[in-house]
């Protein structure tokens, strides 16, 4: 009797030691930081606060998809006209000097958005397109002739592509092999569009949809690949018809502020964007001509270089040569004092040439933008590019740049019958392709076939 009662007092006590203990336990014991990690899909979380800027919180420890790049498209060249637009011609051997991107996507959606973030390494910053150069360098892939007026440089770009309905090739349904199901070669020529159905395409382009801020949005049928309805981000600047005809405008010397697609106000560059225009005047040929004239007036070769490389005096080949109107460089041309006896007895119409043949030297951006809108506007889009990074990409040897990141903001539903349509609640996963260009628009690095899940 005495040991069941000692038994009895102890049990009370053996209670509160593992009451106590599991209490401590519970409150006690803190879960880890939620911290990124690799996933197999690209995996979109819902969440409360839209991750709307590449800096939101959600970003830091969102999981990440890991694309496995290859070569997609390669060995493609432009048409006569078009030299030094293919640095991915060797796919992943060139692109970024061989070394592989290291491409990441995020993703996040809430009520309203689907939020997709890429992040990759890229050495160099392309921001052109089809510029116009007169007498430009020679392309060592084509034996295109490049006197005269030439289009060259090319930009840094990323596409991805969704499925609106029954998209097919000879290589299969998108559902199984993604986007090649959005392409097929013609007569050796890979065509961007399927046999059957359609494609919606995102083309974010550093040169003509990052700019405003946006990515293109396009729709591949199986006639073409085309931009959506609406007004069209930007139009070819030329003169004629065909990669030779030289520019019809330029930049008109007034700032050119725009409103980007979140509402925050930018300038753009007129080195590289043309968005307010002028005619552009001169004939290039004779400003040529008058440049390397071997007498006074003229012979601006003498101290410039036969190229316009620099000599006696500086370079003037330079992007830095759009950055005036012609008003002004003509003015600042003037007002130089040594250059008196060169410059001082040409006449309008001389100075006139002679500039065409500068801006030629230096490059005409190739593109004029324009503010899009219907279903063309509605991929808004965010990008890391600093102005002083735009800076460097006007001077030689100081083109340093090392990682891109772009969100794409687009919503769930546009009901627009040329955009694909989201709907997390009755469709978890959808089939995507991606490609990644380096200073080029028909070879691309990527995958065919990735997977989007909403969680």
């Amino acid at each position: 009797m005495r040991i069941i009662n000692q038994i009895i007092r102890i049990i009370p006590v053996v209670i509160m030691v593992v009451l106590v203990s599991c209490e401590k336990d519970y409150y006690y014991v803190t879960p880890p930081p939620k911290t990124s990690h690799p996933s197999s899909t690209l995996e979109a979380v819902l969440v409360n606060t839209a991750p709307s800027t590449i800096n939101s919180a959600y970003w830091r420890t969102a999981d990440y998809l890991t694309i496995n790049s290859t070569n997609v498209s390669s060995n493609e060249l432009y048409n006569d006209g078009l030299l030094n637009m293919t640095a991915t011609f060797l796919g992943l051997n060139s692109f970024n000097k061989g070394t592989d991107p290291g491409l990441r996507l995020k993703a996040a959606y809430d009520n309203t958005n689907l939020y997709i973030l890429a992040e990759w390494t890229d050495f160099t910053v392309d921001l052109s397109n089809s510029s116009w150069l007169w007498n430009g360098p020679p392309d060592t892939l084509k034996s295109d002739t490049n006197l005269g007026w030439t289009s060259q440089r090319n930009s840094d770009r990323i596409a991805l592509a969704f499925e609106i309905n029954n998209a097919s090739t000879t290589a299969g349904v998108f559902s199984n092999v993604g986007c090649a199901a959005a392409c097929h070669n013609n007569a050796g020529q890979m065509v961007m569009h399927p046999n059957s159905g359609l494609v919606d395409i995102w083309n974010w382009n550093l040169a003509t949809s990052a700019p405003l801020g946006y990515a293109e949005d396009m729709v591949a049928n199986s006639d073409s690949l085309a931009n959506d309805n609406g007004q069209k981000m930007f139009f070819r600047n030329i003169n004629g018809s065909t990669s030779r005809s030289g520019p019809a405008f330029e930049w008109d010397g007034t700032s050119q502020t725009v409103t980007l697609s979140n509402g925050q106000s930018s300038i753009l560059d007129p080195a590289f964007y043309i968005l307010n225009k002028t005619t552009f005047t001169g004939n290039a040929q004779r400003g040529d001509s008058l440049y390397h004239t071997p007498t006074p007036p003229g012979d601006c070769s003498y101290c410039h270089g036969s190229q316009g490389q620099g000599g006696s005096n500086a370079a003037i080949n330079t992007l830095s040569q759009n950055k005036k109107s012609r008003a002004a460089l003509i003015s600042s041309m003037d007002d130089v004092g040594d250059m008196f006896s060169y410059w001082a007895p040409l006449s309008p119409t001389d100075k006139n040439d002679i500039v065409a043949y500068l801006r030629g030297l230096s490059g005409v951006p190739g593109n004029c933008l324009t503010i899009p809108d219907g279903s063309n506007a509605d991929i808004k889009t965010l990008n890391n590019l600093t102005p002083i990074q735009i800076k460097n990409a006007m001077l030689p040897g100081t083109n340093n740049h090392t990682l891109y990141q772009v969100l794409f903001i687009r919503n769930l539903k546009t009901n627009n019958p040329d955009d694909a349509q989201f709907e997390p609640v009755a469709k978890s996963n959808y089939t995507f392709g991606i490609a990644l260009m380096n200073n080029d628009g028909k070879n691309h690095i990527g995958s065919n076939k990735e997977s989007l899940t909403f969680k």
